[in-house]
């Protein structure tokens, strides 16, 4: 299954589209003006909030948080000490890892050894977009929110 994700471009708070592969409105995404933990939520379609985030203030390395409605924690997400960009996901208690390519325009998140995803950010576009491909009909959600937090923490590094 692909989905496309664009960033809205002209916005004063983070907000990103999630479209399927015939560009039909699947889920948005939308970040709090201001907030020193970066929070952001996930909405369906209809504009209801599925999953909201933030990130934890004082680690070494970026970590994020995700949970549903009735904050419960339902994934994390670890940046990895390493040279290519990696990252530890754990969602829904299932550990995955994001291995990204030398200058993180691609990415691939497995679990164990078996892809679930495939991420390739455009290097040519107005604001950021990322096609994904899910494997893996569970979980495709968390897995979508999961590029924008993989988004976020570019973000910050670029911020810093």
């Amino acid at each position: 299954m692909k989905f496309y994700i664009k960033q809205k471009v002209f916005s004063f708070k983070d907000k990103f589209r999630v479209l399927d592969e015939n560009e039909n409105l699947q889920y948005e995404i939308k970040g709090k003006v201001f907030s020193i933990t970066n929070k952001l939520e996930f909405l369906d379609k209809n504009g209801e909030v599925l999953f909201r985030s933030n990130r934890k203030i004082f680690t070494l390395l970026p970590k994020y948080y995700i949970y549903n409605l009735r904050d419960e924690e339902v994934a994390t997400i670890q940046r990895v000490f390493s040279l290519r960009p990696k990252f530890n996901l754990s969602i829904l208690r299932k550990e995955m890892r994001m291995d990204g390519s030398l200058f993180a325009h691609s990415f691939t998140i497995y679990d164990n050894d078996e892809v679930v995803a495939t991420i390739r950010k455009k290097i040519i576009s107005w604001g950021d977009t990322y096609e994904i491909e899910i494997f893996d009909d569970e979980n495709i959600e968390l897995l979508l929110f999961s590029v924008i937090v993989l988004d976020q923490v570019f973000h910050e590094k670029r911020r810093r």
